[in-house]
């Protein structure tokens, strides 16, 4: 070969490994990006209330995945990945049956996507209310492979609505064995609640009440003045 020959192929050599070296250094940066991404996804998962999960699909389900956060109910993954626990073993046995029956009623449909609300036990004894929000993964063919989600640890909404059950309860237990009549209207006036005292004063059943309004139920003189 000529040397002018020989120039040109060392220029074309020269550029194709500058092309390279730029593509990559562009994977690299994409990689680091990637991996920076997944590192702050499991930074802000580990110090949230969310854990996620996998299990594999079938007759036998086994967990192939827990976030590490599960810690804060006294777990940690290998816990539950070499099955030294059975992740059943932490729900409360007030509601194991119902859970189990749920999750074969939802196989049996084949439902993609559903969610459970029950109690699951910490390692140290605590209860805690959990929303468990559950998927279906399916490979290429359409079988069922794996179901996936997250735990919500959601105890102090139960909390609260528990103290606003027992307050509703207490109010209506008041107005109930009161000796005045209690009257509940909504925007629009309609009875929407009576208690048995002011049903007894105008001597009409809770039933027949309810749906009126108070004008429904004046005499004529009354109606005029309201």
């Amino acid at each position: 070969k000529t040397k002018d020959e020989l120039v040109r192929e060392l220029k074309a050599l020269r550029k194709r490994l500058e092309e390279h070296t730029n593509s990559y250094e562009k994977e690299c940066k994409l990689h680091d990006r990637a991996e920076e991404e997944l590192r702050l996804a499991k930074v802000i998962i580990d110090n949230s209330p969310v854990v996620l999960f996998r299990r594999m699909a079938g007759d036998k389900p086994r967990l192939v995945y827990v976030s590490d956060n599960i810690r804060q109910m006294g777990y940690v993954p290998s816990d539950f990945i070499e099955e030294k626990i059975l992740f059943r073993e932490i729900v409360h046995p007030d509601d194991m049956d119902r859970v189990a029956e749920e999750i074969k009623h939802y196989a049996e449909e084949d439902v993609e996507e559903y969610t459970q609300f029950y109690r699951i036990l910490t390692k140290d004894g605590q209860i805690r209310w959990v929303e468990d929000q559950t998927s279906v993964v399916r490979d290429a063919d359409g079988n069922k492979i794996f179901n996936q989600g997250l735990l919500v640890d959601i105890t102090s909404r139960k909390l609260a609505e528990e103290e606003v059950r027992k307050s509703e309860e207490k109010f209506r237990r008041i107005v109930e064995t009161a000796g005045e009549g209690f009257i509940l209207m909504d925007e629009d006036l309609t009875i929407i609640d009576v208690n048995e005292a002011y049903c007894r004063m105008l001597g009409y059943s809770r039933e027949e009440i309810l749906g009126k309004t108070p004008v429904d139920l004046a005499s004529d003189d009354f109606k005029t003045f309201m």
